[in-house]
This record gives C-alpha cells, sequence and structure tokens, in this order.
C-alpha cells in the first residue's frame, strides 16, 4: 500500500439506489485527501443512475442483483489496492474482500458474521445509534482519511428547461414527491391532495408533483390528482439530474422516506421528509452541511436541522422500525396515515418564513 501510483479504491454498495446514494460521502472524502486517487462503484444494476455526472467518481461496475454475479466479480478480483464494504450486507463484503487487495468496511457485529470479520482486513461495526452517513464513514479513518459528511448529488442544466415549460417565469413552486418503494412507507392519497389544495389556495406557490416510470406510482398519482386542485402541475418524466435541478430550484421540497427526499436535502433544498415507523436517529435525510454523529436523536416527532424537516408521530410506539405494526387492525404502521395535511402545511408554512 506504499506504490508510488496514484491508489485505487473501490466503493462498493450491493443495496437499494438510495443506499447507494448515501455512500457518496466515502468518495468525496477519498478525492479530498488524495486528489490523485481513483474511485470507482460496483453496485446493482438500476442503481448506477444516481452517480451520473459525480465529479469524484471514475466508473461504477455492475451487477444483477437477482441473478449469479460471480463472474463479474472474478473479474475485479484484487484490481483495487482497497475496496470498501459500504454496508454489511453479504455480498457487499464478499465483493470487496474479492476486489481489494486490501478490503475494509461494516459489519452488524453478530456472532453469526464471524467470516465477514474473516474476509475483511478491518471493520467497523455499525452503530445505530448514529446515522448512517457517520457510520458509513468510519472505516476511512482507519486508513488515515479525514471524513466530509456531505452527501454528493449532480444536477443537469436541463432540468431548467423542465421547470421552464412548467412553471410560470418569477412562480415559486414546492416539490412534492409522494412514492416510495414500500408502500408503508407511503402518505395517503387524499393526504397528498388535501396538501396540494392548501399550498394553492394560501400560499404565492405551485405544487409540482413528480412522476416515476412504474405502473402502481402512476395509479398512486392519479388518486392524489383525484384529490388535489384542478390544473395541478405534474413533472415531465426526466433524468435524476434533470430531477435534482429541478428540486434545487425549487422554494421548498416534501417527500416521504425514499430516494428523492435524501437528494432534496444533499442539494440544500428546505426538505420537509414523512417519515412512519422507521429510525429517523439513523435512515433521516442528512442535511446539507451538518457534522453531527446523530443529528436527528431525539428519534420521534417533528425535528428540524439545517435544511431539513423530518415529520414523524410522537406516539410512544414510534419508531417501532417495522413493516408491520402488532396494534393495527391491519396489521400495518398507521402512525404515518395519521399525518393531516394540515400538520405538514403548518411545516411548510414555517419553513417559507410566511
Amino acid at each position: 500500500m506504499t506504490s508510488t501510483k496514484p491508489r485505487t479504491y473501490l466503493i462498493v454498495c450491493c443495496r437499494y439506489i438510495g443506499d447507494v446514494l448515501v455512500t457518496t460521502p466515502l468518495a468525496l472524502s477519498i478525492k479530498a485527501a488524495q486528489p490523485d486517487a481513483v474511485v470507482d462503484y460496483l453496485v446493482f444494476e438500476g442503481t448506477e443512475g444516481i452517480l451520473a455526472k459525480n465529479p469524484h467518481v471514475r466508473t461504477v461496475h455492475t451487477i444483477p442483483n437477482k441473478k449469479a454475479s460471480v463472474g463479474k466479480l472474478l473479474s475485479l478480483h484484487r484490481q483495487y489496492d482497497v475496496a470498501i464494504a459500504a454496508y454489511p450486507s453479504d455480498r457487499t463484503v464478499v465483493a470487496a474482500a474479492i476486489a481489494g487487495r486490501y478490503a475494509i468496511g461494516l459489519t452488524n457485529g453478530w456472532r453469526r458474521e464471524w467470516w465477514k470479520h474473516l474476509l475483511l482486513d478491518m471493520h467497523y461495526v455499525c452503530y445505530d445509534r448514529l446515522h448512517v452517513v457517520q457510520n458509513m464513514l468510519m472505516p476511512l479513518r482507519m486508513l488515515g482519511i479525514e471524513p466530509i459528511p456531505q452527501v454528493v448529488v449532480a444536477t443537469d442544466a436541463m432540468g431548467g428547461q423542465v421547470v421552464q415549460e412548467l412553471i410560470p417565469a418569477g412562480r415559486s413552486y414546492l416539490v412534492l414527491h409522494p412514492y416510495s418503494r414500500n408502500s408503508f412507507k407511503c402518505w395517503p392519497a387524499e393526504a397528498w391532495g388535501r396538501l396540494a389544495t392548501l399550498i394553492s389556495r394560501q400560499l404565492d406557490c405551485l405544487p409540482l408533483f413528480t412522476v416515476t416510470n412504474d405502473a402502481a406510482d402512476k395509479a398512486y398519482l392519479d388518486a392524489i390528482l383525484a384529490h388535489a386542485p384542478s390544473g395541478t402541475a405534474v413533472l415531465n418524466r426526466c433524468s435524476l439530474n434533470q430531477l435534482a435541478a429541478v428540486i434545487a430550484a425549487a422554494d421548498a421540497y416534501v417527500g416521504s422516506d425514499t430516494l428523492v427526499t435524501h437528494m432534496a436535502s444533499a442539494l440544500g433544498t428546505p426538505t420537509i421528509a414523512l417519515y412512519g415507523a422507521s429510525w429517523t436517529r439513523y435512515w433521516a435525510p442528512w442535511p446539507d452541511g451538518c457534522h453531527e454523529f446523530s443529528p436527528f436523536v431525539q428519534n420521534k416527532g417533528v425535528q428540524r436541522v439545517g435544511n431539513v424537516t423530518v415529520i414523524q408521530e410522537a406516539w410512544e410506539c414510534v419508531p417501532c422500525n417495522k413493516e408491520q405494526c402488532r396494534i393495527s387492525t391491519r396489521n400495518r404502521p398507521e402512525c404515518l396515515e395519521q399525518l393531516s395535511a394540515e400538520e405538514v402545511f403548518q411545516v411548510v408554512v414555517k419553513y417559507l418564513n410566511i
């Protein structure tokens, strides 16, 4: 590890696209400490788009999520000076151990994970009282690299053109992103429609809903628009970089517990995140410019740190961090459903200083 050549790093994240975004402080920190270093990624197919135009990343390798990927992994065997397992998932750790001449990363510290401790040259045990960003950066300290807790999202100037086509010149707008990969993280369609109505009628701002290419999300948006004011703006389909530009120019953003909400917070846009049962101390959007180890340590209720406000019920059982609810007759978390549009609107008003 004393070569005169620029050191090569591989960041491995075999998880969902939002998890990949949260790893970007690793690349930023490495390049800040070692400007000549080469930083590549290994991720699941379909998640690489969030790394597009990232100035700190050279190459993004992909492997299939559901299929065997032995051939691809073997082609990377010992190709990197350092491989970093950014999450403690099995495939992430195995891939890092194969690709790096020196492999470090995260584990959960469970007894059954003994084999991960053997594969990794050094490991750090995740501590769920710390935010995921700070947990992920801990392995860098083993390399003598000063961590920089800043999530990086690149924008595309074409996003400005998208806004011009939808929003009258000079009009303020709020971006609303209601979707999530998990249905239990979605706020009711009626509530989103009511929030759009309040914004339209009481603020000098236009509500702008995002879209996705998912059929279920389209049906969800149709249900929302049925409760929203006639003519509510809907964003044209665009790339993640273009969407980032749209969000960066917005007065504020309201969204569920999902990738785009993490993008909004990283862009510095006033971000309002609607959470249900999840641990906000670990999974809340990382505020732009934040250096705390656990910014949302309260872990329930309304919490504001920097440009991010998390809205969550303050019930005694919140957050349970479960996908199913043992006390609900419908066996699904109802804490998110109970947030009213009026409660969320009041936070929006406070954010915009109206």
